[in-house]
């Protein structure tokens, strides 16, 4: 099985592919729009995809391609411990670093460790990207924040361990596949989809005025646990947004079939993104 991330080898995304989809073929990426792209287009079968970190928040590229690419579906969620660590190329030293890259989730997480030391935030396209392109340049006044495997892979030694602003710092990763194909969910470890059933779904409220309360009330109503919601511009009109919504249970079973059916009265449309197990565990990269 060929599966798609975005990053190069020694991502945080790589490492959440490998424990989801082993032993499966990965297949690097330089953009999420090209990881759905490919899985769309039958290239590769699945895909693992960051869709929000605990202190930074939602990956708005992932949550607006979800909208556009309906022949792909979340078949499977997953948590991943993201520690990182300062890198940099032998002989240097953590007090003459003054630039850092990293992509810019991985900079909003350790912030307050960058501010504190005057450290300049500079932007790569991937963490693992960042360690590549420090290792190339071989100044010693340059870091990366990305992992251990990144500074293992690219010849770089590890300056500070662990400094991300939460201790428990963990991103959400979706896996995906095209819908209908039931073989992906199977492939992942039994203890990685062993959770209760949870939906993500998009939609867009009919514009009068209390359509956003009355699309939330039926799960209100029908004792449904509400996990996130959240909106993006829709790109169709400026003000105009799309809602993310994720909630506990399975749309084909009661309450939550009679829930939908309320909320699609109040709704331009609804999309179903998938069902998939819930994630009870956080998985620990090596």
């Amino acid at each position: 099985m060929r599966v798609a991330y975005q990053g190069i080898p020694g991502a945080f995304s790589e490492a959440a592919a490998l424990a989801l989809l082993p032993p499966g073929e990965l297949a690097a990426h330089d953009t999420f729009a090209e990881v759905f792209a490919s899985l769309e287009g039958r290239k590769v079968e699945a895909a693992v995809v960051p869709v929000e970190n605990s202190e930074a928040g939602a990956v708005a590229d992932v949550y607006d391609l979800l909208t556009r690419h309906r022949a792909v579906t979340i078949v499977a969620e997953a948590m991943l411990r993201v520690r990182h660590h300062l890198l940099g190329v032998p002989g240097s030293r953590p007090e003459n670093v003054r630039a850092a890259r990293s992509h810019p989730q991985a900079l909003a997480q350790v912030e307050a460790y960058l501010r504190e030391r005057s450290i300049r935030p500079v932007v790569s396209f991937d963490t693992a990207g960042a360690a590549a392109e420090v290792a190339e340049l071989g100044d010693p006044s340059i870091a990366a924040v990305a992992s251990a495997r990144a500074a293992e892979r690219y010849g770089l030694v590890v300056l500070e361990r662990s400094i991300e602003t939460a201790p428990d710092n963990m991103t959400r990763f979706f896996v995906l596949a095209p819908n209908g194909d039931r073989s992906v969910r199977e492939r992942i470890p039994a203890a990685l989809r062993s959770g209760p059933a949870k939906t993500s779904l998009a939609y867009v409220t009919l514009n009068v005025p209390g359509a956003l309360v009355r699309s939330l009330q039926p799960f209100a109503t029908a004792g449904i646990q509400l996990t996130k919601i959240e909106s993006r511009p829709s790109r169709a009109a400026p003000w105009d947004y799309v809602f993310y919504l994720d909630f506990a249970g399975d749309p084909a079973v009661s309450p939550a079939t009679e829930a939908l059916a309320l909320m699609r009265t109040c709704c331009d449309w609804v999309h179903l993104l998938g069902t998939y197990p819930a994630a009870t565990t956080v998985i620990e990269p090596s």
